[in-house]
């Protein structure tokens, strides 16, 4: 299990996130945000965790895990 920011999201979590669930909470609440290139970020809307879809390259935490949100993500 993957915890902190710059982690790659091992398989089960992986699963989780491709099926739109967070990987932390287990809520599906995960909201897309800012995109570039072959990335978009994505936003638990629960739990506030974010992580980064990087196309080929996976999945990657760009947060500590619970962080809480703030503010409007996108």
């Amino acid at each position: 299990m993957t915890s902190k920011n710059g982690e790659t999201l091992d398989p089960a979590e992986k699963d989780k996130f491709f099926e739109a669930i967070c990987p932390d909470c287990g809520e599906q609440k995960l909201m897309e945000g800012p995109h570039g290139g072959l990335s978009v970020n994505y936003m638990c809307d629960g739990c506030g965790s974010k992580f980064n879809h990087m196309g080929v390259f996976g999945v990657q935490r760009i947060s500590d895990k619970g962080t809480p949100k703030s503010g409007p993500y996108r």
